[in-house]
């Protein structure tokens, strides 16, 4: 970024305006890269040092899957992504922190579009398993290596650093996982069958 910027201070009458602008444009993109990874540094750093307690209360996952996917809805349809949701009937109440867990899945359908090729799919299904609601959000990417699987919700950690689209440090799944535990519930990965990975979140039933 800051050679960009130095380029134009020092060569701004030499350089065609066509030129001036992509030097612009790509520190502009740079500028905006470094901000987020401040802004995730800080945040990642008061979820370890406990700063804020999570508000547990019975929510329903499936009406918030529903306002985090509809978010997401024009940023499928410009790269032609299939994006689904779809959740079994009546699916129960959870029990956690409603703006916790949709910081969560932002970051987890962030990272399917990282990871996402132009014209791929992106499912995002809600069910039940062992007493516990689950939020799968499913990618047809390249997936993941099995020796990574442990790691990638490590901070800074990137599976494969020619994979994604290099829009992101690494926090995202980081933080993800410091909500989750934070909350009682648990995030984990795995390989999807066909392609792609799936990433999921689970949270305790709420109390009848």
């Amino acid at each position: 970024m800051l050679g960009y910027l130095e380029t134009l201070q020092i060569k701004t009458r030499e350089l065609p305006e066509e030129q001036r602008a992509e030097f612009l444009g790509t520190a502009l993109e740079q500028g905006k890269r470094l901000s987020r990874m401040v802004e995730e540094l800080f945040e990642l750093a008061s979820l370890d040092a406990r700063e804020k307690a999570p508000m547990l209360e019975p929510f329903a996952p499936a009406e918030l899957a529903q306002d985090v996917v509809q978010k997401h809805r024009l940023r499928a349809k410009h790269r032609g992504i299939a994006l689904q949701l779809t959740a079994v009937p009546d699916a129960p109440f959870a029990h956690g922190d409603i703006a916790m867990t949709e910081r969560v899945l932002d970051n987890l359908l962030d990272n399917a579009f990282a990871h996402t090729p132009d014209g791929g799919r992106i499912a995002v299904a809600i069910g039940v398993r062992e007493g516990r609601v689950v939020v799968s959000v499913t990618d047809s990417g390249l997936g993941i290596a099995e020796d990574d699987l442990d790691a990638v919700f490590e901070p800074f950690f990137r599976a494969d650093p020619g994979s994604g689209d290099g829009s992101h440090a690494g926090l995202g799944l980081a933080i993800a996982k410091r909500i989750m535990t934070l909350q009682h519930g648990m995030v984990w990965a795995r390989n999807a069958p066909q392609a792609g990975a799936t990433f999921a979140i689970e949270l305790p039933l709420a109390p009848v």
